[in-house]
């Protein structure tokens, strides 16, 4: 789930994001419980996870949408909500 999340993020050029998702994984997978808390830690608040739109551009000032926009924000609200509630669900059996 994160490296498919990570991997739509960095496809968008949002490397900031994408890194933060490896990371929580590469925790998670040595069994390291901080990766669950480094990914709760990307969500709430201004500028966090929640306030990423991907599919935008600045062009001589102004926005432009790239014409997959909207698939692109689909297909990551599903992953970040998914990995939101999977990280939840770990750290609620801790």
């Amino acid at each position: 789930m994160l490296d498919e999340l990570a991997s739509v993020l960095e496809r968008d050029g949002n490397t900031h994001w994408g890194s933060l998702m490896r990371n929580a994984r590469a925790r998670l997978l040595n069994s390291d419980y901080l990766g669950i808390e480094h990914l709760l830690s990307a969500y709430g608040g201004m500028g966090s996870l929640t306030d990423v739109v991907l599919g935008q551009s600045y062009k001589d000032g102004a926005i432009e949408w790239k014409p997959e926009c909207d698939a692109l924000n689909e297909r990551f609200t599903v992953l970040s909500s998914k990995a939101w509630e999977l990280a939840n669900a770990i750290k609620r059996s801790q």
